[in-house]
C-alpha cells in the first residue's frame, strides 16, 4: 500500500515539471546513431564520392556537413537539416527513394543531437 501522502507528492511532481520515467536514460551515443546510418543513409553518403558532399559514415564527417554546410546542430534537433530531411520537412526527405525511417529510429537521433552529438 502506498505511503499516506503518496497522491500529495505525485501531484507536486507533476506540477513542478518532474521529468518523465526515463527521462534520465543516458542520451544515445554515436554507435546507436552510426548504426541507423548505416543501414539507411551510407549507400548515398560515404566515402569520396558521398551525395552532396555529405558522408554520415563517421562521426568527424557527420559533423562536418557537405557542400550546403552542416547538417547537425549540436542542442538543436528541430533546427537540423538532417532531421528536416528524415521528418519530410524540407526536400527531399531521406533517406531518398526510400521508405521513411521510423518515428523510434528520428526520435533516437533526435536524442542524440539534443544532447549535444556525443562520440560514444
Amino acid at each position: 500500500m502506498p505511503p499516506k501522502h503518496f497522491g500529495l507528492c505525485l501531484a507536486l511532481l507533476i506540477a513542478a515539471g518532474a521529468p518523465p520515467a526515463g527521462a534520465d536514460a543516458p542520451a544515445p551515443g554515436w554507435d546507436a546513431v552510426s548504426a541507423i546510418f548505416a543501414k539507411h543513409c551510407v549507400r548515398c553518403h560515404a566515402g569520396r564520392d558521398a551525395a552532396r558532399g555529405l558522408r554520415l559514415d563517421s562521426h568527424a564527417a557527420a559533423l562536418a556537413g557537405g557542400e550546403r554546410g552542416v547538417v547537425l546542430v549540436p542542442g538543436d534537433a528541430a533546427g537540423s537539416e538532417l532531421i528536416r530531411r528524415l521528418r519530410g520537412e524540407s526536400v527531399p526527405r531521406m533517406p531518398f527513394l526510400s521508405r521513411p525511417l521510423p518515428d523510434e529510429q528520428i526520435e533516437l537521433i533526435e536524442r542524440w543531437i539534443e544532447a549535444g552529438l556525443p562520440a560514444s
